[in-house]
């Protein structure tokens, strides 16, 4: 598929917005990820509707947290709950519920407000990218909330000069952010990073944006940060792309090898989409690393985003 290639200009607020969106009419639900330089989050949607906001930065504050200051809850409290819910898979707020600590109506209450103030701090965020991944998943509780019951309403566009005419094509291509993958192409990149861990050695890979160093898939070993690996290395892609720029040399990045005592990394840009690049770590003891090579460019060919 083929994303407009001029840049697109959101007003605050329209990005993390506009996929939000996204994420609520799509059938599947999934999670919507936002990052920006001081502060990124997490929003899930299931059934078309906001379940859970995580905000990672200055200020940020837990539910468990909100509660604790609420004083409906002790910390020994908080800790049991969790310690049930890691233990039997139940959801935080229904156990909360089921033991008495906090009536129904009283925690959807404190949770709405708690949801809604980091939703609106993820909708105001400037500078900010985001990205749709679809993920079906199931949900046990009906604590779940629509966008109007959460965050503030969207503010009026600044007025603006008259714009020529465009296509229905163009506007809809425009609208589209940049880092967002349709909902096939999250299926197809899935299949693609599955395979690249059938390679002899391969232990963690993911799909990521040298221009952002967000990571759009990942699999493998839950022990290696394969997706901050990929973020520290987009200084390498960019730093290479800039000395062959400098050297004048017209051709392009076939892979970069990280060799460690134990460990290979490879880095493949994707020749079909500017910027992106697969990242494949593999054990040297186990891998082969000519066919390592081979089998990640004949998978570089089968992802289409």
């Amino acid at each position: 598929m083929n994303l407009a290639s001029r840049p697109v200009t959101f007003p605050p607020r329209q990005v993390v917005r506009a996929v939000l969106h996204e994420a609520l009419e799509s059938k599947l639900g999934g999670e919507v990820v936002v990052k920006s330089t001081t502060v990124s989050g997490r929003i899930f949607v299931v059934e078309r509707k906001v379940a859970w906001t995580v905000l990672t930065g200055p200020g940020a504050r837990s539910f468990a947290t909100a509660l604790i200051d609420a004083r409906l809850v002790n910390r020994e409290d908080v800790e049991q709950v969790m310690a049930e819910c890691r233990k039997n898979g139940g959801n935080f707020c229904e156990t909360l519920v089921a033991w008495g600590l906090v009536e129904r109506d009283t925690l959807r209450d404190l949770l709405c407000r708690h949801l809604g103030g980091q939703l609106d701090a993820l909708l105001g965020l400037t500078e900010v990218q985001a990205l749709f991944v679809p993920q079906p998943r199931a949900y046990s509780s009906q604590m779940t909330f629509k966008l109007e019951e959460l965050a503030s309403p969207a503010p009026p566009s600044p007025s603006e000069a008259p714009r020529p005419e465009v296509s229905q094509a163009e506007v809809t291509q425009s609208q589209v952010p940049p880092l967002v993958l349709e909902r096939e192409a999250m299926a197809n990149v899935k299949q693609a990073l599955e395979e690249a861990l059938k390679i002899d050695g391969a232990f963690a890979v993911c799909l990521a944006d040298a221009k952002s160093g967000m990571t759009l898939g990942s699999a493998g070993s839950a022990g290696f940060n394969i997706e901050a690996a990929a973020a520290g290395n987009t200084e390498v892609v960019r730093a290479k792309m800039k000395t062959m720029q400098l050297l004048g040399i017209k051709d392009r990045i076939e892979d970069i090898l990280i060799t460690l005592g134990e460990q290979y990394h490879i880095i493949r840009p994707l020749s079909t989409r500017d910027g992106l690049f697969l990242y494949i770590a593999l054990h040297r003891a186990s891998a082969n690393l000519a066919l390592a090579r081979f089998r990640l460019a004949e998978l570089e060919k089968t992802i289409q985003v």
